[in-house]
């Protein structure tokens, strides 16, 4: 059983339920997905060069939320993350969006999301810099997360960080000698406070009028 084959058996009822949930990318990826590998997606034609046999393959449809497509694809991407590890430690760092905030994420995801790559790497850049014990230059790779297990929308991301960081007067690594990278609920009010500023000064979108204190 596939997610095609489901969404197929399943999508009058499902669109009956939800269409007044269904915005415009939604409804492109269930017409990418359910055209993949089919006729309706078109085929190409391969023929061998000494005789006359051919065969068709049915295209995919390429579509970032395709299952089918997409398996190839985050293997290759995480073949090549693991070329770039170094022989060091690596922390894993979570920067998860509140509730409150989640419905900007559906109304503006292009803008919220690349604000959430932007702010998470400057404030992991910041509590770098400030660092005395480790250097004022550090790796990390950022991977975005838009929805949870359950499907449910829940946008945060993960930055998996080197262990230590290059020190340009020194000329020299340094390695992270604590059982954490920087403290996490510093990390939280940093992240509050620059996420919260971007989106009123650089997006110029409105807030609600309750925001969380504490954020993850």
């Amino acid at each position: 059983m596939t997610f095609q084959s489901l969404l197929s058996d399943y999508f009058n009822e499902f669109y009956a339920t939800y269409s007044n949930q269904i915005n415009h990318d939604i409804r492109n990826a269930m017409k990418a997905i359910l055209a993949c590998h089919t006729e309706q997606q078109g085929h190409s034609r391969w023929q061998c060069s000494h005789c006359e046999h051919h065969i068709n393959h049915p295209m995919s449809c390429g579509h970032r939320h395709c299952t089918q497509c997409q398996h190839r694809t985050t293997s290759d991407w995480l073949n090549k993350q693991q070329q770039k590890l170094l022989p060091i430690d690596y922390f894993m760092v979570t920067f998860t969006l509140p509730a409150e905030l989640r419905y900007l994420a559906k109304r503006h995801p292009k803008l919220l999301y690349q604000a959430m790559f932007t702010v998470t790497a400057s404030v992991v850049k910041s509590f770098a810099n400030n660092d005395k014990h480790l250097g004022n230059k550090i790796g990390f790779t950022s991977v975005l997360h838009t929805h949870n297990r359950r499907r449910d929308l829940h946008p945060h991301i993960h930055m998996v960080i080197t262990g230590g960081g290059f020190d340009d007067k020194k000329r020299q690594w340094k390695q992270c000698k604590n059982k954490y990278l920087f403290n996490a609920f510093a990390l939280a009010k940093v992240w509050r406070a620059r996420l919260l500023e971007y989106i009123t000064s650089v997006l110029k979108l409105s807030l609600p009028d309750k925001l969380a204190n504490k954020w993850v």
